[in-house]
C-alpha cells in the first residue's frame, strides 16, 4: 500500500509515518511511505497512492489547494487531513476529504481511519488491461475508470493516466464491473457514473471533457440509476 505523508514539518512527518508502521506490523500490512514537505512537492511526485495524509497549512501551497488540483486531474485517492486548524474541517469535504483528524491526533482516532480505509479499498474490484506504450499487462482498480469504448474484438479503457486495453469484447467487460457505478449506455460504451458531470438524451459528459453516446431506448433507465447513485452518494452509501 502507497502512503503519502505531506506536512512541511519533518517531526510530524517522521512520528505519524513511525506510527503508520506500528499499524501495519500489527495487521500483517505493507505499508510504502513516502514524505512531502510541501503541496507542490507532492503533486510534482511521478506516483500513484493509495492513501495521502495531508496537512493543511504549509508554505508554498496549502493542503485543500493541493488536494483541489489532483481532484482537478481526476485522481479519487483517499484523504485524511491532520490539521490542527480545526476550522478548515468543513472546507476539506468540498475536496472529498475521508476524514479530518485534529493535530496532534489520538493514536485510537488514526486507527480507526485506517479500518476505514482498509475495508473501502478491500471492497475495490480490479481489471487486467494491456499497457500498449509499455507493451506489459498491468492491473488497474475499476474506480479509475472514466468510460471504455468497444474496439473491434477489444474495448479501449479510458482513465485518467491513459488508455488501456482490455483484450476481450466489452460485453465481457461490464460483467466484470460493479453495476452500481458502472452502465452499458448503448453497444460501445461503458460509463462510469462518478465521472459524469452532465448528459442528454444522445450523449454523456465526463469530468475530463470527453463524451459518450447513449441509446434513445436505454435514457430513461439509464438516468434513474443515474439518479439513484447520485442518491446513495449524497447519503454516504
Amino acid at each position: 500500500m502507497h502512503i503519502a505523508v505531506c506536512d512541511d514539518e519533518s517531526f510530524f512527518r517522521k512520528t505519524l509515518s513511525e506510527e503508520l508502521y506500528i499499524y501495519a506490523d500489527k495487521h500483517g500490512l505493507n505499508f510504502i511511505i513516502y514524505e512531502y514537505s510541501d503541496g507542490m512537492e507532492l503533486l510534482a511526485a511521478d506516483m500513484s497512492f493509495d492513501l495521502i495524509f495531508m496537512d493543511h497549512q504549509m508554505t508554498d501551497k496549502n493542503g485543500l489547494d493541493t488536494v483541489s488540483v489532483l481532484r482537478k486531474r481526476n485522481v479519487d485517492t483517499t484523504v485524511i487531513f491532520v490539521s490542527s486548524y480545526k476550522d478548515v474541517v468543513f472546507d476539506s469535504m468540498k475536496v472529498n476529504a475521508f476524514r479530518f483528524l485534529v493535530n496532534p491526533f489520538e493514536k485510537e482516532d488514526l486507527y480507526e481511519a485506517l479500518d476505514s480505509v482498509i475495508k473501502n479499498l478491500a471492497k475495490t474490484a480490479y481489471i487486467v488491461v494491456k499497457d500498449t506504450v509499455n507493451q506489459k499487462n498491468i492491473t488497474i482498480p475499476e474506480n479509475e475508470i472514466i468510460y471504455a469504448q468497444a474496439d473491434n474484438i477489444y474495448a479501449e479503457v479510458v482513465t485518467a493516466q491513459g488508455i488501456f486495453l482490455y483484450s476481450n469484447k466489452i460485453s465481457s467487460l461490464v460483467k466484470k464491473l460493479n453495476e452500481e457505478y458502472f452502465y452499458r449506455s448503448n453497444r460501445s460504451y461503458i460509463v462510469n457514473f462518478n465521472y459524469i458531470i452532465g448528459y442528454s438524451k444522445k450523449e454523456i459528459e465526463f469530468s475530463n471533457g470527453q463524451k459518450a453516446l447513449i441509446s434513445s431506448s436505454k435514457f430513461k433507465d439509464f438516468k434513474s440509476k443515474y439518479l439513484n447513485y447520485l442518491k446513495r452518494k449524497s447519503i454516504g452509501e
